[in-house]
């Protein structure tokens, strides 16, 4: 079911308004010193409508900026901006904290940013899509060397093969 943008009184078209009642998940994470919670409301229909990042203390400069960063990410996805621009935009953003993480899936981020583009990616985008941002899981990025890596063996058998095959001529027909 589409929603259509609504017309105020001067003509300017306001994005629809969010359902009153979303469904949400709150995941504790840490990167590196870092320590927060990323909240994810999702639509009716299962897509990401909010997003919002508590870390630090109130009224700390971290604590601030993810603010921001949280009401940019929502206010970007009520006016239908796709998730897949944020996630290319913050996956491997670089600055601190950084480091190891306690999400099994993301071993390693970079920033915080890179950790909630990541985290947002896996939840909510398809694999091939991921793929293109080189974000996957620790298993699908097993499989996919194992596939490569299978895939390069199998060209290079196929070269030697070609290699040291005979060459076989036609007999003339007289």
């Amino acid at each position: 079911m589409a929603r259509t943008h609504r017309r105020t009184e001067r003509g300017t078209q306001v994005p629809p308004r969010a359902s009153r009642r979303l469904t949400s998940t709150t995941r504790s994470f840490t990167v590196g010193e870092g320590k927060g919670y990323l909240t994810v409301a999702c639509t009716e229909d299962g897509r990401p409508a909010a997003v919002t990042i508590f870390m630090a203390k109130q009224g700390s400069t971290l604590a601030g900026l993810m603010d921001g960063f949280s009401t940019t990410i929502t206010q970007g996805l009520r006016h239908e901006v796709p998730l897949e621009v944020f996630v290319r935009e913050y996956v491997s953003m670089r600055f601190e904290p950084a480091g190891m993480t306690n999400d099994p899936e993301i071993k390693h981020a970079s920033s915080v940013l890179d950790y909630v583009g990541r985290r947002l990616a896996l939840d909510f985008l398809p694999y091939e899509t991921r793929v293109q941002f080189g974000v996957l899981t620790a298993d699908e990025r097993a499989a996919k060397e194992l596939q490569d890596n299978v895939g390069d063996a199998a060209w290079a058998d196929m070269i030697g093969m070609a290699m040291s095959a005979p060459v076989v001529t036609s007999p003339r027909q007289g």
